[in-house]
């Protein structure tokens, strides 16, 4: 049976094999030291069962050097080898590369979506994206962190054998050279509410040349998809991750109300607030401190609130 998610079985970080080593090497020794306490205990279990051994022919063996050097020796090993194996995977993972050779990525982790932003290209333009798109063979650093207001979640990587936790108001890192083209989940592997089984992204690794391509221009989408003309306002809907949350084009509940005809039950005062200070004023049946407070200047309000009312 295939894992569910995609490239799982690709090892498709440089790094990937070395974790999956330390892994299997630890399951299999993990077994033995096992099956070495318990075998023995279910053999003497059945050989002195009462009903096979009289009390007068039990004998109290007190010493035995062999067995004892064996028992202490053997254990000692095998966790020589885990440490070794464990800390040099670990290395690989945890040292990073230069920043002066590798792509820098600012990930952003909230409730309940990922944002990825890349340092401005030549021209100065930023590209911001849900999924993230890097070329093969190339060192990939990921500064990442979470909102002062929201809670940990963990940016896991099934197919790198990588995973890292993002921490509100901290900025921790992580790094990947993938050596496999293809398109691999990203998933958040801490409980982070209500929605954190939706809270999915993608890595699309690709060729070099495609991705410079891309990076030196002004394209607001990844490789190869159309751009689809937006709103200012439909652009902070989705950067913000608002349809995590909400419906805007159904009456359907996800985590908060849904938005759609919001315009006709309140005014443009209302939607600001409920912008700027969520818990000022709690929809009936919804409970405060679930959406996080947003911090925008008064125009990106406004088209936001436009966008949310007019669907435009």
């Amino acid at each position: 049976m295939s894992n569910s998610l995609q490239g799982f079985d690709a090892r498709a970080a440089t790094f990937a094999a070395d974790v999956e080593q330390a892994f299997w090497l630890n399951f299999w020794i993990s077994i033995i030291l096992f099956a070495s306490v318990v075998v023995p205990m279910l053999y003497f279990a059945w050989k002195y069962n009462a009903n096979k051994v009289k009390n007068e022919d039990v004998e109290n063996i007190t010493h035995n050097t062999a067995l004892e050097i064996a028992w202490t020796l053997i254990p000692t090993a095998m966790l020589m080898v885990l440490f070794y194996y464990g800390y040099t995977s670990m290395q690989a993972l945890r040292t990073m590369p230069a920043e002066s050779e590798s792509i820098i990525v600012h990930v952003q982790g909230k409730k309940w979506s990922w944002k990825h932003t890349y340092e401005p290209n030549q021209s100065g333009f930023v590209h911001k994206s849900k999924e993230l798109y890097v070329p093969k063979d190339t060192n990939i650093i990921l500064k990442m962190t979470a909102p002062l207001n929201d809670v940990i979640h963990s940016y896991f990587v099934p197919a790198f054998r990588m995973k890292e936790d993002v921490v509100p108001g901290r900025v921790t890192k992580q790094w990947f050279n993938s050596n496999v083209l293809g398109t691999y989940d990203v998933e958040c592997a801490e409980y982070c509410g209500t929605r954190h089984s939706d809270m999915y992204s993608k890595i699309h690794v690709i060729p070099k040349a495609e991705y410079n391509a891309w990076f030196e221009g002004n394209s607001k989408v990844g490789p190869g998809e159309k751009e689809v003309a937006k709103s200012k306002g439909q652009e902070l809907y989705d950067d913000n991750g608002c349809s995590g949350c909400h419906s805007i084009d159904s009456d359907a509940i996800l985590v908060g109300p849904a938005l759609k005809g919001i315009g006709a039950k309140h005014d443009a005062q209302y939607l600001k607030d409920a912008i700027l200070n969520p818990d000022k004023d709690v929809p009936e049946g919804f409970y405060p401190g679930v959406m996080p407070p947003f911090a925008m200047p008064d125009a990106d309000v406004a088209a936001l609130v436009d966008y949310i009312t007019t669907g435009k």
